[in-house]
């Protein structure tokens, strides 16, 4: 018995660190993500919208991003290009929502991307929406893959219920 619990502490000890080299991220299994945002500014078909730490919508939008971050994702290869965000910022066709953050970030998983990120980009209307996708951000630059959800609908209904941003 000694030497099958030894053996199987053993796996687990070499499946944690394997993990955690691979990611640099020795809390790669704990799922939560609760950053506060430092700004949101969301894209509303060419228009931007900026919420500052002292709206009333800021911490119900952050906090239902976070809840989705915190949930089941899964990490994907798909990238930002320079072109396509320059097309978010910019486009009168999209809704797009950005977080930004005053310290670089980390969301916990065992994929070693999204560390260092300063904000995350989620198209809530437009080229991407409906994967349930979000792309993070170093410096205002794009970073590698992105990170699928389970939904970001409640966010962007939330936005269109508060007059936020509507669809021209």
């Amino acid at each position: 018995m000694n030497f099958i619990v030894t053996i199987v502490l053993a796996s687990l000890f070499l499946i944690y660190f394997s993990v955690m080299a691979y990611t640099k991220d020795a809390l790669w299994f704990y799922p939560v993500f609760d950053s506060v945002p430092a700004l949101i500014e969301i894209n509303c078909y060419g228009r931007d919208v900026v919420l500052q730490s002292d709206s009333e919508y800021f911490a119900p939008i952050y906090s239902m991003v976070n809840g989705q971050i915190s949930g089941d994702k899964r990490w994907d290869e798909l990238n930002l290009t320079d072109p396509t965000y320059r097309d978010y910022q910019s486009t009168e066709k999209m809704m797009i929502l950005e977080l930004f953050y005053d310290e670089p970030q980390r969301i916990h998983s065992q994929s070693p991307f999204f560390s260092g990120f300063t904000s995350l980009l989620i198209p809530l209307d437009g080229r991407y929406s409906n994967q349930n996708i979000m792309f993070a951000l170093r410096n205002g630059k794009p970073s590698g893959g992105s990170f699928h959800v389970v939904s970001f609908e409640p966010v962007r209904t939330y936005i269109e219920s508060n007059g936020l941003c509507n669809k021209p």
